[in-house]
């Protein structure tokens, strides 16, 4: 019998990973868990991406769903123990777009530091040169990394030839992968308060959830910068407008938000120092195909019961069940 897939997502650049299943390509929008149920009716496979929530209610109602592919590493959209309970397989891809986050925030943080943006709608509407765009280096500032995981790790990496320092917090990290940045560990209440730079590099859990609160803002120094690329619930999303407004901080590099996407209302639009991206840090065309194609042939090799890395299985438990 033909697998039938249903794809939560554009599958253009790699259609030809599901020539041998049957596949269904639903508008990627928000659906209420009566609609994925409906969609998710004798399909094996679910190839998703972040709108939905993907909870107990979808896989108790799917009894022939195997595996959910999720291109990407934050799975704070799929309710893991219940996919687990279920016996679905939760594919993913963590670390594979590290590269292109890291080469994100540093961009972005000179570009932010650089005012570039504003220079370029200064020239293009006739003004010229001025001390209101020279800016500031990243020679000699300090910067502090909040989860050294892939991305934090390839960060630092990066940002390491710009001649900074690095603070590194992140209980879980050995000595050794910090001190191959020339980093130092200290406590987040520190790092916050010393660093120049915070950069956000940690999945979104119940001990990250707001873990940069108001109390967090207060610590740091009024010229600091906040980089948020990993997920936009890790930072008390009122406390940041207030510190941008009040001056409470310096400013702040924002690439994702707590709810995607954000209302064209939020208040985080009117902050002027504040630089902001829809969500695109992991973007880069070479790592979302590598993204996609890796998903699309894990999930065909669970469904076809061939072994598969388990890197990229976020219950592999399941297997072995």
């Amino acid at each position: 019998m033909t697998e039938k897939i249903v794809s939560f997502r554009s599958v253009d650049r790699i259609e030809s990973a599901f020539d041998d299943v049957d596949l269904d390509v639903v508008p990627k929008t928000k659906y209420t868990d009566a609609e994925l149920i409906e969609y998710a009716e004798g399909a094996s496979g679910l190839f998703v991406h972040s709108e939905n929530q993907y909870t107990s209610t979808l896989f108790e109602a799917s009894p022939e769903l195997r595996v959910i592919g999720r291109p990407g590493s934050g799975l704070d959209n799929i309710d893991l123990d219940a996919a687990t309970e279920n016996d679905v397989v939760i594919a993913f891809t963590p670390g594979m777009n590290a590269v292109a986050v890291s080469e994100f925030v540093v961009g972005s943080v000179i570009s932010h530091i650089r005012d570039l943006q504003d220079a370029s709608d200064h020239v293009r509407s006739g003004g010229w040169r001025s001390p209101d765009w020279w800016g500031t280096e990243l020679r000699n500032k300090t910067v502090g990394i909040v989860g050294l995981g892939a991305a934090g790790y390839e960060t630092a990496k990066r940002l390491k030839p710009f001649d900074v320092d690095f603070l590194v917090a992140d209980p879980y990290v050995d000595q050794e992968r910090i001190d191959e940045i020339g980093g130092q560990r200290v406590e987040l209440d520190d790092l916050l308060s010393e660093s120049d730079f915070v950069s956000l590099h940690v999945r979104l859990t119940e001990e990250t959830t707001h873990m940069i609160d108001a109390a967090a803002f207060d610590r740091m120094k009024e010229t600091a910068v906040l980089i948020n690329t990993a997920r936009g619930r890790v930072v008390d999303h009122d406390a940041l407008v207030e510190a941008l407004t009040t001056g409470t901080i310096g400013g702040a590099v924002i690439d994702v938000y707590p709810s995607e996407p954000p209302e064209s209302t939020d208040p985080i639009f009117d902050c002027e120092t504040a630089s902001v991206t829809p969500h695109l840090a992991g973007a880069t065309v070479e790592t979302r195909t590598e993204m996609l194609e890796t998903t699309a042939k894990n999930m065909l090799r669970i469904l076809n019961g061939e072994a598969v890395d388990r890197q990229y299985i976020a219950n592999p438990e399941v297997l072995d069940s």
